[in-house]
């Protein structure tokens, strides 16, 4: 959009920015979780800077030009912009929490009207944040008149027409000042404000150009709605930027002169003439350059630049002109310094500062050339993660790792609670809050919500848990990403969300899936009456969760919460029958946090289905699911469960490796901050559901839905312990499984891996393939696929058995497929890893050296699926399809000798 000079449009910079982003800023608060109207939001700015912490924000102004830029602009989930004006607004009654009006009603004379139109659709709770210039010091002290302003108000004016709508009205000021600021370091304190000629504080800000107000019916949101200050360099000011226009000018008179003394004065002349000109006008402009340079470097050594140098006034200056390019582009030797890889962008450890700022963003200089690398699918993140985690491991400062906070927001406290209960018995002591620390003292942290907070902890000490639904957040952008892989590991609870984060480049090696999962948190022995028969929260600004709302307040008692949680939430919660969970759009992912916290602290859930129903069978037996949009069906479900409710929901702790236990210690592991030791004590009192595990990583998005389509009978999916090498987690994963066998007393245990593709007559071979192995006690490992066979394998023995030849054999090697027998069992569960050489220290090349006795078929059980991508090695199967090929030709070539010798 244009900039008019009234509206403000973002980049435009001087004094209009500040004071448009000052307000908004101070608002971000009060809105966390709240429904938001911004009156007149014109091109969309502040509306979108107000849904980064609102619940739902609408954006609504009288310019159908404005609206339709804002809603092409800022395609949020949590906004949405409509076409209305001060005296119509285009909103349900009674449905706003706070209602944000900045440079609005100064603009039409439909004041009274405009205040009818705020208390209409604001809840009885809610709160108005309005501007209005003063118009004695705006526009009469300064004999100023504003083309763009209908009806200014006076002081007393503004006030009086606030008290006669609201009960409590709370009033601030505001206006651009040149001065110096004093804060303590620590701890709250009171700002005084002084004139620059006296020597006692004055309440307030003396004459202030705007006045803000708080305007509510409840006490208390003044608090909430906080003044203070907004810092910008003092060289992007208007006085500045003026001045440098002003040089701007006295340059171009003086090429103006020159173009003309050419003609009429020799060059001695013309030299002498100029000179004095030059002079000035070069002095002053070297002292700015000076002077903007070392702020930017006194920025940058504390990682704070704010100065765009490119687009700053002394943007011809000689360091820059020695820099950059004219068209913007750092010159090749400002290129070599600051990148490693010039190819794929990586930036140098030791200069890196120089390219991006403190929060990993671009600095804005060079944007425009480094945005190249920025959109590649080839970010630089991903070739990093794994050398700053081998460095991680080889200083062992993880794994001596004692404490760990978690820091979380009020809305998922419960995320925090589900942790500490599923880690409970691991060595850490454990501590929480809802905001960031000022120092990280801990030795690990896990960040729930990132988004939600300005600073983190740093990188090395870094667990990230990410929540948002990726494909769909207005979240997910480039910095988000980029805050993401600043971490250990990233955990997410959906995995169309890590497949969602791996397309968008972030490494599979750092992203972990870990479920969300109901815990008892709740008593066993409820003391709390369950007074409320169904409860819904979270926002209603969705029109379809109106729907179901209104269907269930005509027939049941229910309570409705859009701004509640943390303990005030979990103490509703224990005092509630039925939760109902309603998803804010039909295409949303099952909300698990939601279902676990109400199940958790004893409440049944009533849930629409959701898109990754097939990835939920874990809430199946706890959740009452009815399909998408059918609100009778909803009804009849939540009906049913009041008439059958006989006391709380009850949820087992974890019993099997499903749950938030094993996989929070799987992340704990592969980041090297727990022990093998450590997992299997943390996972004592877990079981093994049958003795056929399929070994599989959830992270692995297209092998692990393979392996759920090609699952045997009474089979199960293990999620495989991690490591920085694959072939190492492999080996653990082995080693755990064998492990648990033997603790579980199993005679033997089939494990098969993620990409192990059958044929349809394979359940009746296995029956065969078990009714044979049975029936002797005298053989180590069934090996369904002999992947490398060894040139000095002997086969000792074909036998046919209903229908199928077993051949008996001395050596062993693959693991796609197998069938365990005990003493194989104990020798995987002997496995250690002593070295780096994939020939000899692998988990197959180990058992292959034990010469266990091996049985296998021809054709083999299994087969290798050739599209599938290796979690081993860098190549896809294919390339390892032509080695098992080679393989079972030299097996078939041992058999036929066998047979032979046996025939003659």
């Amino acid at each position: 959009m244009e900039f008019t000079g009234e509206r403000y449009i973002p980049g435009v910079g001087g004094s209009i920015a500040l004071e448009h982003e000052h307000r908004y800023r101070m608002c971000l608060d009060a809105v966390k979780g709240k429904t938001v109207l911004d009156i007149a939001c014109g091109e969309g700015f502040g509306s979108s800077l107000l849904s980064k912490n609102a619940e739902f924000v609408f954006g609504v102004d009288i310019d159908p030009e404005a609206i339709s830029h804002a809603s092409e602009t800022y395609d949020a989930e949590n906004i949405t912009f409509l076409q209305g004006s001060c005296s119509q607004i285009p909103i349900e009654d009674n449905s706003i929490d706070i209602v944000v009006s900045f440079e609005t009603i100064e603009h039409h004379d439909e004041h009274e009207q405009m205040m009818l139109e705020v208390r209409r659709v604001l809840k009885a709770d809610g709160a108005l944040i309005i501007s209005s210039p003063d118009k004695k010091t705006y526009s009469d002290s300064r004999n100023f008149r504003n083309e763009f302003h209908v009806k200014e108000l006076y002081r007393n004016e503004f006030q009086e027409l606030l008290t006669k709508h609201f009960k409590y009205v709370a009033m601030m000021g505001q206006r651009i000042v040149y001065g110096s600021a004093i804060f303590k370091e620590e701890g709250k304190g009171e700002i005084q404000s002084y004139g620059i000629e006296s020597v006692e504080p004055t309440p307030g800000l003396p004459d202030p150009l705007y006045l803000i107000a708080v305007a509510s019916d409840h006490q208390g949101w003044d608090e909430k709605v906080r003044g203070g200050l907004l810092e910008e360099t003092v060289y992007r000011s208007e006085a500045i930027i003026e001045r440098a226009h002003q040089h701007s000018k006295v340059a171009e008179a003086m090429r103006a002169e020159i173009a003309l003394l050419t003609g009429t004065m020799s060059a001695a002349e013309m030299i002498d003439g100029l000179v004095g000109k030059l002079s000035a006008a070069m002095s002053i402009a070297d002292t700015l350059d000076e002077k903007l340079q070392h702020l930017s470097n006194e920025l940058n050594s504390r990682g704070e630049n704010n100065v765009s140098v490119s687009n700053s006034p002394a943007r011809g200056s000689k360091l820059m002109r020695l820099a950059f390019h004219r068209d913007g582009r750092p010159r090749g030797w400002l290129r070599k310094l600051v990148l490693k890889d010039r190819k794929l962008g990586l930036p140098r450890e030791s200069t890196k500062r120089i390219l991006l700022k403190k929060d990993g963003r671009v600095r804005p200089c060079f944007q425009r050339w480094y945005s190249r690398y920025d959109a590649s699918p080839e970010l630089h993140f991903n070739l990093e993660y794994t050398d700053f985690l081998r460095e991680i491991l080889r200083s062992g400062t993880v794994a001596r790792a004692e404490t760990l906070h978690i820091v979380t927001t009020p809305h998922t406290k419960i995320i925090a609670q589900l942790i500490q209960e599923a880690l409970k018995h691991s060595r850490f002591k454990f501590s929480s809050s809802t905001v960031m620390p000022d120092k990280f003292e801990h030795d690990l942290y896990v960040v729930v919500a990132p988004q939600m907070f300005a600073l983190m902890p740093p990188a090395n000490k870094t667990i990230i848990f990410q929540m948002e639904q990726v494909r769909a957040s207005s979240w997910a952008t480039n910095e988000y990403l980029g805050r993401l892989s600043n971490s250990l590991a990233v955990i997410d609870y959906s995995s169309d969300n890590i497949a969602a984060l791996h397309e968008r480049s972030l490494p599979s090696k750092q992203l972990y899936y870990v479920p969300i999962r109901p815990l008892q948190l709740q008593p066993e022995k409820n003391e709390v009456e369950r007074d409320i028969d169904v409860l819904f929260y979270g926002s209603i600004a969705a029109e379809r969760r109106g729907r179901y709302l209104n269907a269930l307040s005509e027939k049941f008692n229910i309570r409705v919460e859009s701004n509640l949680f943390g303990n005030d939430l979990q103490d509703l919660l224990k005092r509630t029958k039925v939760v109902a969970n309603i998803h804010y759009y039909e295409g949303a992912l099952l909300e698990t946090t939601r279902l676990s916290e109400a199940l958790s602290f004893g409440a049944r859930v009533v849930s629409e289905e959701s898109v990754d129903q097939v990835d939920r069978t874990d809430f199946a037996d706890l959740v009452d699911f009815v399909p998408v949009g059918d609100v009778q069906s909803y009804l009849t479900q939540v009906q049913k469960a009041l008439d059958g409710w006989d006391g709380p929901a009850t949820v087992d702790k974890d019993t099997d490796f499903s749950g938030m236990t094993y996989h929070l210690a799987r992340v704990l592991n592969g980041i090297g901050a727990i022990s093998m030791e450590e997992v299997f004590d943390l996972c004592r009192d877990l079981r093994m559901p049958s003795a056929r595990a399929v070994l599989a990583l959830p992270e692995q998005t297209e092998r692990y839905n393979f392996a759920k389509r090609n699952l045997l009978p009474d089979a199960w999916l293990f999620n495989g312990l991690r490591d920085i090498d694959g072939w190492k987690g492999c080996a653990r994963s082995y080693k755990f499984l064998a492990s648990q066998a033997l603790r579980q007393d199993f005679s033997n245990m089939m494990i098969y891996e993620d990409d192990a593709g059958f044929q349809v007559e394979v359940r009746e071979r296995l029956q065969i393939v078990e009714q044979y192995l049975s029936q002797s006690s005298d053989w180590d490992v069934f090996s369904g696929l002999l992947s490398d066979l060894s040139d000095d394998a002997v086969v000792t023995k074909v036998t046919n058995f209903g229908g199928e030849e077993f051949l008996h054999l001395n050596s062993v090697i693959g693991m796609v497929f197998g069938i365990y027998n005990k003493s194989a069992l104990e020798m995987l569960a002997r496995f250690e890893i002593e070295g780096n050489d994939t020939q000899k220290h692998t988990i197959d090349r180990y058992l292959e050296a034990l010469c266990p006795k091996c049985i296998t078929t021809l054709p083999p059980i299994a087969s290798h699926s050739e599209h599938l991508i290796s979690t081993l090695w860098p190549v896809d199967n294919s390339a390892t399809i032509r080695m098992i090929s080679r393989s079972l030709e030299k097996l078939d070539s041992k058999r036929l000798s066998v047979v032979h010798s046996s025939g003659s």
